[in-house]
């Protein structure tokens, strides 16, 4: 579904307006810029996903009712429209073809933020929390497939998103965090490749294609009746 159906479902239950939760089912299908293909969902369509969006948006959306919604309450409503069972991360990854540039051996995250001291100055506690975050995906799957969640260019600008546009050194000095997030991905895979490299390598399952319908949502409106209620909001 789109990101407006999946908000204006939100709202027939929550209360407010489609518009509360647009952002938020959006976060969720944002993946799609990289691949239009179902296995897009692969990157945040997952209970770890929602656990994401709740560090992403916080635990609660207030609604334009003045209520507060619980964000994995919302995560967790995006996945059910979209997939037939309840999925985490590793669901994604059965039969993935795993690439054979994959690392055996991983460097740890304070390994990681010695290394980002050494290039850009700062503490170690500066840079540790962004390598923490590259490397959490561990507990999602077996093996070093799971850098398929992250380490990638896309992960790269979830990276910004999380940690914002810099990471402060000091009070006069910064550094963009796109540039640390890229170097962690340098020096865990050589280079940083597009998210694509491992999407496709997911093994389709019929599963990951059985997304429910504005129309069995109940969602379906008649043409002048959406009009009415944009025209509401709007007013």
């Amino acid at each position: 579904m789109h990101p407006y159906d999946h908000a204006r479902s939100s709202a027939r239950i929550h209360g407010g307006v489609w518009q509360d939760y647009f952002a938020l089912h959006s976060w969720f299908d944002a993946s799609k810029a990289v691949l239009c293909r179902f296995t897009h969902r692969a990157l945040r369509h997952h209970l770890e996903g929602a656990a994401e969006a709740m560090a992403h948006f916080g635990a609660d959306i207030r609604n334009s009712d003045g209520v507060d919604v619980d964000t994995m309450t919302l995560g967790l409503q995006h996945l059910e429209e979209d997939c037939p069972h309840t999925v985490h991360a590793r669901d994604w990854l059965v039969g993935f073809d795993a690439p054979d540039w994959l690392p055996a051996e991983l460097p740890d995250a304070e390994d990681l933020a010695q290394a980002s001291v050494m290039r850009f100055g700062g503490k170690v506690s500066d840079f540790l929390p962004l390598h923490r975050w590259f490397l959490a995906t561990a507990g999602w799957a077996d093996g070093n497939e799971h850098l398929a969640f992250r380490h990638h260019a896309f992960g790269v600008f979830e990276a910004e998103a999380r940690f914002g546009p810099v990471i402060l050194i000091d009070d006069r000095r910064a550094v963009p965090t796109r540039v640390v997030a890229e170097r962690h991905v340098q020096e865990v895979l050589g280079r940083v490749p597009p998210a694509t490299e491992f999407l496709r390598r997911i093994r389709g399952e019929r599963w990951m294609l059985q997304a429910t319908s504005p129309r069995k949502l109940g969602l379906d409106f008649p043409p002048s009746q959406i009009t009415q209620e944009v025209n509401h909001v709007s007013a």
